[in-house]
């Protein structure tokens, strides 16, 4: 008998070693057709070099069901822990020659290491924050990909928010051409970004981000302190997406 743990034994392995998985066909092709649509119109009217709006739950159910979604949210329930909640859940634009072209990794460097100093490799990286990448386009090199370093985030350096990037213990980057439908998920400490669009399509993506429950959110950039779901979106969600998005009885 399949037990979830067995399920995603070879996802959280790879989670562990190359810091990332990227799971395959989680959207159909209409769901990721109405998702890119709900994008759309959020950054109509919006100046080209505008990227991100959110949180997008706010716009519809179709965007609420991926805060939950049954195969993603229970990988990353499983990383996390089940008290995990959201941190963002923004639509990505890039238009031809915008990305989020620096490498970087998200938040902070949690974990700090001394030069030379390593973890062994047996111990599996402490995980705060993890990113999960809708892809609603099929991504070409041309339609700038996102871009890992596999393996970086066990490597307890700051890196500078730079175009270029170098290898980690011989591994150089990789680039990321999924399929409408695939779903990126990574460690926070990955050194990752998104190259520049240089075709004349823009690239949507669906970001969803999770946490720690201790860890502040970001759904907004300016009011996080007093943000709070919507009444009637709260109202409408299972018990599970009512505790990922923030409501949560248990103190302790």
């Amino acid at each position: 008998m399949t037990t979830l743990a067995t399920h995603f034994a070879k996802e959280l392995e790879q989670l562990h070693k190359d810091g990332y998985v990227l799971f395959k066909g989680v959207l159909d092709r209409g769901q990721a057709a109405a998702l890119k649509e709900g994008i759309r119109q959020a950054f109509e009217g919006k100046d080209d070099n505008v990227m991100m709006q959110g949180p997008m739950f706010e716009r519809g159910e179709i965007f609420e069901a991926l805060v939950d979604h049954p195969v993603i949210s229970t990988f990353i329930e499983k990383v996390l822990g089940p008290d995990c909640q959201l941190s963002s859940m923004n639509g990505m634009r890039t238009t031809r020659n915008n990305g989020v072209s620096k490498w970087h990794v998200d938040e902070a460097l949690f974990f700090p290491l001394p030069e030379g100093a390593e973890i062994d490799a047996s111990i599996p990286m402490p995980v705060f924050l993890m990113n999960a990448l809708y892809y609603l386009d099929d991504v070409t090199e041309d339609q700038g990909p996102t871009q890992v370093v596999p393996g970086s985030h066990r490597a307890g350096r700051a890196i500078r928010h730079a175009e270029e990037i170098g290898e980690y213990k011989g591994q150089g980057a990789i680039s990321i051409l999924a399929e409408a439908g695939d779903c990126l998920v990574f460690n926070s400490q990955i050194w990752h970004r998104g190259a520049r669009n240089q075709s004349d399509d823009p690239r949507y993506v669906q970001q969803v981000i999770y946490r720690k429950k201790f860890i502040v959110p970001h759904m907004t950039y300016d009011i996080n302190g007093v943000y709070r779901v919507p009444e009637e979106i709260a109202q409408r969600s299972n018990p599970r997406r009512r505790r990922l998005m923030g409501y949560s009885e248990q103190v302790f």
